[in-house]
Parts: structure tokens; sequence; C-alpha cells
């Protein structure tokens, strides 16, 4: 069964698998005869396509990807990409060094955008296309607003313009325009060194 959830950012739990929504689309037709033939399960927001398993290794998933995704021309990072979650704290208490950082397994893949924050670990489509700093932005207005305005990033906000002083969004498609100030995503952590408030 396949749950849709309306959301651009998804969070990640245990091992998982996420697969590109256009590829499986490209080849087997829709998401749902993909879903029907295979016996998959997850959840999609009609740009990704994910599942999870409880074991790391995920031998179940492996399985998958070699019966069913290879044979019929996927290929890992480019269609689809496997991600352990990352813990945000240690056995003693201690915060992971990965907080406010992508996540590694996503580095290099460029239609894939993560974030590692205290409630976990979150995932996003990205268009290839991008640019290093648009993906940059909006990186950093994910990042600010999951920590202080938690509702709109629910919403899916998209950058819609970035001046001299501000990064002007627009959250759920809507005629409704917000700013943030530039210096308020872009630290200068190079300068300054890391900020104990960007924690």
């Amino acid at each position: 069964m396949i749950i849709y959830n309306d959301s651009d950012l998804q969070k990640i739990v245990f091992s998982a698998i996420i697969i590109k929504v256009s590829s499986v689309v490209k080849k087997f037709g829709s998401i749902a005869e993909f879903s029907i033939k295979h016996n998959f399960s997850g959840v999609t927001n009609g740009n990704l396509l994910i599942t999870a398993e409880m074991n790391s290794p995920p031998y179940r998933l492996e399985e998958f990807v070699e019966k069913v995704l290879i044979p019929n021309g996927f290929i890992n990072e480019l269609d689809y990409v496997f991600i352990e979650e990352m813990l945000t704290k240690g056995v003693k208490g201690e915060v992971s060094e990965l907080i406010n950082e992508p996540h590694p397994h996503c580095k290099n893949i460029n239609w894939l955008q993560s974030i590692i924050v205290q409630d976990g670990n979150f995932v996003w489509f990205s268009e290839p296309s991008l640019n290093d700093f648009e993906r940059d932005s909006n990186f950093r207005l994910y990042k600010n607003l999951l920590y202080h305005e938690e509702e709109k990033i629910k919403l899916n906000p998209r950058i819609i313009k970035i001046d001299e002083t501000y990064v002007h969004y627009t959250v759920s498609d809507n005629k409704m325009r917000y700013k943030i100030h530039r210096d308020a995503l872009w630290y200068n952590e190079l300068k300054y060194g890391k900020s104990i408030f960007s924690k």
C-alpha cells in the first residue's frame, strides 16, 4: 500500500530507501502499478517514494533492489539511494556533530537534499537544475523554519526571490508572502566560527 504525504520534507527512520518518483513512472507507468506488481509499500509526496526496515543492513530492501530495481535499469544514486537514520544523541546524551548538517548519504545526490536536526533526519526532493547557491538557500531556509516556525515547514515553503537584504518565500503556493533577513540564514561561520545560537 502507498500512503500519500503532502509534505516536501519527509522524515527518515531506520534503514530507508528513497526512490525518485519520476524514475518509477518512466519504468513502470505509475506508482500504483509499481506497488501492485511488486508488492511495494511506502510513503510518497509525488516526488520521492520512501520505505524503510528496522534492520541494518536492510536485507529485505537490498534484495528488492537486486531483484526489481536493477533488472529494470535503476541506477544507485541516479534513481534511488539507501539512507541510514543518524542518531542525534549519543548513549550519554551528547549531541551528535551531525546536527544542522546535511545527511552524509545525500551529499552527492543532485535530486535530493537533507538535514539532520534534533527532531530527526529529513529529506526533500531538489530539482537537479538548481545551482549550489539555490540549493544552499533552500537548506538554510528549511533549517531555520524547522527550529523557529515548524508550522510553516509543514506548508511546503518555496523561495520566490532573494535580494540583498531578504529571502522572500511563500507557503502552500499561497499569495501570502513572507521574508526573512539574509543574515538570519547566512551567519558567517568562516568569519566568526560556529554560533551557539545555530544549534
